[in-house]
């Protein structure tokens, strides 16, 4: 008798073509889930670079803050912009902004009559000065009369003085946001989150945004604190399918570097990167909030990853955000970069009842592309 059966050989034989076809199957499918995969990547990174808050054509800023302070009198009530019309999509008009007026020159006084020689004789000497017979001109009222004059300027020869005279960063914390982009029309829903780490000397944030399972954008700010706040020391940004970029800030040198460009920008004092900044006006709010008053306007110098910027910063007024826990009364701040940025603006809204942690935050680049992040939830942190 045979050790094997026929009948046993022949099922055996029959069997093998069929995991044959199993195999090639199973691989088909990991080949079509791997191109799939690839696809949606290349998806992501042609249309939803502006969940990215920037856009290849942009040139990236770098954020310091250079405070000055408002007139001392009242000023008059600025006009107020036009904003562009925002896509249907957000529902709710990015906030018109001030626009500065170009200051005008002073008049000049009228020059008085030359006296008569019966006026000059009674007097003995010469005409009354015109200072002495004319009241002083008023200053100019607009809020672009406070800004500092030109460094060309030969009197000026002094930094102004500060605005906010304290800082005290928020506590440790993490938090997550939803974040919907706009672009070209077409509305993308994402996640982010920022991680806030310090132990009352240095600072350590994290910021990562993505849609799905993929990340986007990764960026982190390392520096110190100071009685001026915040004080970066180097920026570090990760977009999906680029390379890493780092800006450093040598703060004994005086010079401020990029590993994407070959730019040097000098260090003044106040500088902020394009993440550390949202966490010095947290900073400078808690720790001076009473300088924040609807009307108040400065100016931040801010770093990105190839140059430097002057934004431009508005306080608006406290509106109320809708969280998870409740409504919550913020301070909406709008944020104009320079001329020579991609981006339009920034809006922000920062909550003193949320140890001042941004609560939304809205970008919109000259395109009108735009992107939103509403707060969802605050896990505090300890120290460190």
């Amino acid at each position: 008798m045979p050790l094997f059966p026929a009948s046993l050989l022949s099922a055996s034989i029959r069997r093998r073509p069929s995991a044959s076809r199993r195999l090639g199957i199973v691989l088909a499918m990991l080949l079509l889930t791997v191109l799939v995969h690839l696809a949606v990547i290349e998806w992501l990174k042609n249309e939803l670079q502006m969940i990215t808050l920037g856009s290849d054509e942009e040139e990236e800023s770098t954020v310091s803050v250079t405070l000055q302070h408002l007139p001392a009198h009242a000023p008059e009530p600025l006009p107020k912009a036009v904003p562009a019309a925002p896509p249907a999509e957000l529902r709710e008009p990015v906030a018109a902004v001030p626009v500065m007026p170009a200051p005008q020159p002073p008049a000049q006084a009228p020059a008085p009559p030359e006296p008569t020689p019966a006026a000059a004789s009674a007097t003995g000497g010469s005409a009354p000065s015109a200072i002495a017979d004319t009241p002083p001109t008023e200053p100019a009222t607009s809020a672009a009369a406070a800004t500092a004059p030109a460094a060309s300027d030969p009197a000026v020869d002094t930094a102004a003085p500060a605005l906010f005279t304290r800082a005290s960063p928020p506590p440790p914390v993490d938090l997550s946001f939803d974040v919907v982009a706009v672009r070209k029309g077409t509305r993308t829903a994402g996640n982010g989150s920022m991680r806030w780490r310090h132990d009352g000397q240095h600072y350590k944030l994290t910021v990562e945004m993505g849609v799905l399972f993929f990340t986007l954008l990764t960026y982190r700010s390392e520096g110190e604190l100071g009685k001026i706040g915040v004080a970066p020391e180097l920026y570090a940004e990760k977009r999906v399918g680029r390379s890493e970029t780092n800006t450093h800030f040598h703060r004994q040198r005086q010079q401020i570097s990029f590993s994407a460009s070959t730019a040097i920008a000098p260090v003044r004092g106040g500088e902020q990167d394009r993440g550390s900044w949202i966490w010095q006006l947290a900073s400078l709010g808690r720790g001076d909030p009473d300088k924040f008053e609807p009307g108040l306007v400065f100016e931040m110098t801010v770093a990105g990853n190839k140059s430097v910027d002057t934004w431009r910063i508005y306080v608006n007024g406290r509106e109320n955000v809708a969280l998870a826990d409740g409504s919550v009364s913020a301070w909406r701040l709008s944020v104009i970069p320079g001329a020579e940025s991609f981006e339009r603006q920034f809006d922000l809204w920062l909550a003193p009842d949320r140890h001042w942690y941004p609560v939304r935050l809205r970008h919109e680049d000259k395109n009108g592309n735009s992107i939103e992040m509403q707060l969802t939830k605050i896990q505090a942190k300890n120290e460190g």
